[in-house]
């Protein structure tokens, strides 16, 4: 079980990479869009031209989630997914994920 201080390094270093990588959110192509599988880890950057959106999700990422829980399943997650718009995992931890929506400015 990894403890509080491991998932802050955790995502410290993926914001650190992101920002050397200037790593973009991965933009949906359609609604619903299933191919937004590798969203990609930023933590807490927010790359140039971009801007977050309202819509933060908690999405289980264990694949064992289950629908009444309070994360979404991936298939929850991804009924939630907008053209256009774009999708990137600001914080980790063990068992879920919390993925931010974000849109061009």
């Amino acid at each position: 079980m990894m403890d509080i201080n491991e998932i802050k390094r955790m995502n410290k270093d993926a914001e650190d990479k992101a920002r050397q990588t200037k790593t973009l959110p991965l933009i949906a192509k359609k609604d619903k869009d299933t191919d937004i599988r590798n969203i990609p880890f930023i933590g807490d950057y927010i790359p140039k031209g971009w801007t977050k959106t309202d819509n933060l999700y908690f999405v289980d990422n264990s694949g064992f989630g289950v629908e009444d829980e309070p994360a979404l399943t991936f298939r929850q997650f991804i009924d939630k997914i907008k053209k256009g718009f774009g999708y990137a995992i600001v914080e980790c931890g063990q068992f879920q994920v919390y993925i931010q929506e974000f849109k061009k400015i």
